[in-house]
């Protein structure tokens, strides 16, 4: 398990040297002069040799490559450039937010994909199993603007039940919308994945020997049935909430969620190059961190994977 576990921190050193890589590149796919594409048209030399001491222009590209990184190991993501706070206090500052409606968003799909699974399972071909994979169909196919749009419109202009965007401290309310719209197309496929896997392992030979000596058709399912899909169930989970650890951007605009995903479309719209780098640059450790997590609970469930 050691070993294992080695192996997946020395894999992750690795792609975040390439993402790294990836990431400061950015700089150079602005057209121009990147200094003064960010200053802006009316900004005097002061102002762009500021930013280019700021982003260090003025060096070779793997000089400032590997600049980059020793910063990186010292946590220092830069200043940004219309603000002057530094990246990781900023990030910090916004972390909670998005931290908060990723947890509730994933939660509220897991379980509640995971009881409709199990009741479309149950209730195969029916009316109830047809009514569930109709309602996720929906949800799957649906943009998530779209959904968060609609789902807005509904619960907040015409029924007035729920504000319609921003965050008020822990008030609760103003995070049903985003969290539902987030969790929307996660819940549909925890659905699906659930209902067919479940399906698949209810039709074994052993699943018709326990329920011969007896045992209660809750304890099968649940017990029997539902522990030989819940490795790809977990898989699901961690990965949407991997992803939407690195900023839900859409749902954070639609309902100006002030969370990293948010804070990522303003630094593009100013083109604030370090706050872009570090937000990307967060969202992606996050990601790959969640799947080293997901590869140590699949080989602790299953005792078919070799460590």
């Amino acid at each position: 398990m050691t070993v294992m576990i080695l192996k997946r921190f020395t894999l992750l050193i690795f792609i975040l040297l390439g993402a790294v890589l990836v990431i400061h590149s950015l700089i150079y796919l602005i057209p121009g002069d990147p200094a003064l594409m960010l200053a802006g048209e009316y900004a005097n030399s002061e102002d762009i040799d500021n930013i280019r001491k700021e982003l260090s222009l003025n060096d070779s590209f793997f000089v400032r490559y590997f600049a980059y990184i020793n910063k990186l190991i010292q946590l220092d993501l830069g200043k940004s450039i219309y603000t002057g706070i530094p990246v990781l206090n900023t990030i910090i500052d916004r972390f909670p937010a998005t931290f908060m409606i990723a947890f509730i968003s994933i939660f509220m799909a897991g379980f509640t994909g995971i009881v409709l699974g199990i009741i479309a399972a149950i209730y195969k071909d029916r009316f109830l199993d047809e009514l569930i994979l109709s309602v996720s169909s929906i949800f799957i196919s649906t943009p998530i603007f779209v959904t968060s749009f609609v789902l807005a419109l509904v619960l907040s202009y015409y029924l007035n039940l729920l504000p319609p965007s921003g965050k008020q401290g822990l008030n609760p309310l103003y995070v049903i919308l985003p969290s539902f719209a987030l969790a929307s197309r996660s819940l549909a496929l925890i659905v699906r994945v659930v209902r067919n896997d479940l399906t698949n392992v209810l039709s074994h030979d052993y699943i018709r020997t326990v329920r011969s000596l007896g045992f209660p058709e809750s304890r099968v399912i649940l017990i029997f049935a539902l522990k030989n899909i819940i490795v790809s169930v977990l898989t699901i989970i961690l990965l949407d909430f991997g992803a939407y650890l690195g900023g839900a951007v859409v749902v954070e605009s639609v309902f100006s969620w002030p969370g990293i995903g948010r804070l990522l479309i303003v630094a593009l719209h100013k083109r604030d190059i370090p706050v872009m780098q570090g937000v990307i640059l967060c969202g992606t450790f996050l990601f790959i961190l969640i799947g080293i997590l997901i590869d140590l609970i699949q080989g602790l469930v299953d005792n078919r994977i070799e460590w």
